[in-house]
């Protein structure tokens, strides 16, 4: 089969972990939409701000194992490399997600005596970082092998919602969707470690002191960057906690929900990116670092500007056709929120780099910075603001984590910004939100516009040039021959 150009891997790696985050994304919302409704919004916040806390666990499991191991696994692909790989973080992160397990339930029995249904969810989700630490995704695409992703996180989400859809009745059964969620994941991650073991022969767990300290401290500064970079996130849901209530998590959830969507294909096209850059890196080669950045900056804003404009402009019959008049609230939370899907771009793109070049410091120190200035605007915009409060902290801290980054990437690469393109770009998706606008369709018809509209925009104006289009022609001819 004729081997494939940076930008076709690019594509392909792309093309499978975005059909298999879009799948699985879908049929999540449609199963968050039906337990909202057997739940209602209170109970469901409390089963959001138990996932949230088990998400940040998950995170100090992991101390930042998985990225270090994807960047290991797409610099060295053969077998008895990825195997050591494989081993350590496998070890590692079963270790510590004990000690994760023990922590959980701690802060169920102790903080949330008083609250058994609270107490009960955080309980359930405290297996969770159990069940991730033998999930190999970031092996995965390291080997770019990605339609296997693709099709364990759809198992993982069909089983959820097929689970909410016929089993649970009413807001007594909130414990029954936990464990339901439990079930998706560990069905996922038996079928990724049954295909991890076919080639590395057998996962071999060694819990000795020295081998789990010395994979947790090659691999500790993108932990660190990870922890930091998942408080930051959950702020909003924790001090909506403390100074609002649980109807206004389960509202923030929910719209977090629709712009994670965004997020999701933006944190996946970093990473398709990182077995492509990570070349270059190898190869030491300065000049083509540069441009192979410099070229995913543009791709990134030229998908986010139009999802910007896109998704404000269809905010409010988004909201009324997926959730009812019930959750119209969520419309000018989506309005805000939408706002921060380039810096969050902008950073998945950065992100990747930094990773590949091994540039912990730099990653440290821009998570802490975001999470530090986060900490600050989010305590006081929720505490006086509420529920804007905690959309508008959003866009904050995704700007200083962006603005960060891109501060300590200029001390490693020069990044060459097309000015004239990026006003294109602009101009294509406000004049595209204005059409949608002007038109005034339902939901799937005024998507369908909007990327009609910026498509032929993008023709007309090149932000889009015959050497993309040739290259993805030649992509699809190298699939149908091989």
């Amino acid at each position: 089969m004729p081997s494939l150009s940076n930008k076709q891997r690019f594509i392909k790696n792309l093309t499978l972990l975005f059909g298999s985050r879009v799948l699985s994304a879908i049929l999540t919302l449609t199963a968050n939409i039906y337990l909202i409704e057997k739940l209602g919004a209170s109970i469901f916040g409390e089963f959001a701000f138990g996932l949230t806390l088990a998400g940040y666990f998950i995170s100090i499991a992991d101390t930042g194992l998985s990225p270090f191991g994807e960047t290991a696994v797409a610099k060295n692909k053969n077998k008895s490399n990825i195997a050591e790989t494989v081993n350590d973080i496998s070890s590692a992160r079963l270790l510590l997600s004990f000690i994760s397990l023990i922590i959980i339930i701690s802060i169920g029995l102790v903080f949330f005596k008083d609250a058994p249904r609270q107490r009960n969810i955080i309980i359930a989700f405290s297996l969770l970082p159990l069940i991730y630490s033998f999930n190999f995704s970031w092996a995965l695409r390291g080997m770019e092998k990605n339609h296997v992703i693709l099709f364990t996180n759809f198992i993982n989400s069909l089983l959820f919602l097929l689970g909410i859809l016929l089993i649970v009745k009413n807001f007594n059964w909130y414990l029954t969707a936990a464990l339901l969620y439990l079930a998706g994941n560990l069905t996922s991650v038996l079928i990724q470690t049954n295909y991890i073991e076919k080639i590395v022969k057998k996962i071999k767990i060694n819990f000795t002191i020295n081998a789990v300290k010395k994979t947790v401290k090659d691999s500790l500064p993108f932990g660190i960057f990870s922890w930091f970079s998942i408080l930051y996130i959950s702020y909003p849901i924790i001090f909506l906690k403390i100074f609002n209530n649980n109807k206004n998590i389960g509202y923030y959830y929910i719209t977090y929900k629709i712009i994670g969507f965004i997020f999701m294909m933006l944190n996946l096209t970093g990473n398709a990116f990182i077995p492509v850059i990570s070349d270059a890196v190898k190869e030491n080669d300065g000049i083509k670092e540069s441009k192979l950045l410099s070229e995913f900056i543009r791709f990134i804003y030229t998908f986010s500007l139009p999802a910007i404009f896109g998704g404000y402009v269809i905010s409010r019959t988004l909201i009324i056709e997926l959730f009812g008049i019930k959750l119209i609230p969520a419309t000018g939370l989506l309005r805000i929120m939408v706002w921060s899907v380039l810096p969050v771009g902008i950073s998945s793109a950065l992100i990747s780099y930094l990773m590949v070049k091994n540039a912990r410091k730099y990653l440290v120190k821009s998570a802490s910075f975001a999470s530090l200035g986060g900490f600050i605007f989010a305590f006081f915009f929720i505490k006086y603001y509420g529920l804007k409060g905690a959309a508008y902290s959003l866009i904050f801290i995704e700007l200083l984590m962006s603005g960060s980054l891109l501060y300590f990437t200029y001390k490693t690469v020069k990044i060459k910004f097309n000015m004239i393109n990026f006003i294109k770009v602009l101009l294509s998706s406000l004049i595209m939100g204005f059409i949608v606008i002007e038109l005034r369709q339902k939901l799937i018809l005024s998507i369908i516009i909007g990327m009609f509209v910026y498509t032929m925009l993008s023709l007309i104006l090149k932000t889009i040039g015959k050497k993309d289009i040739m290259e993805i022609k030649e992509l699809l001819t190298v699939k149908k021959v091989g």
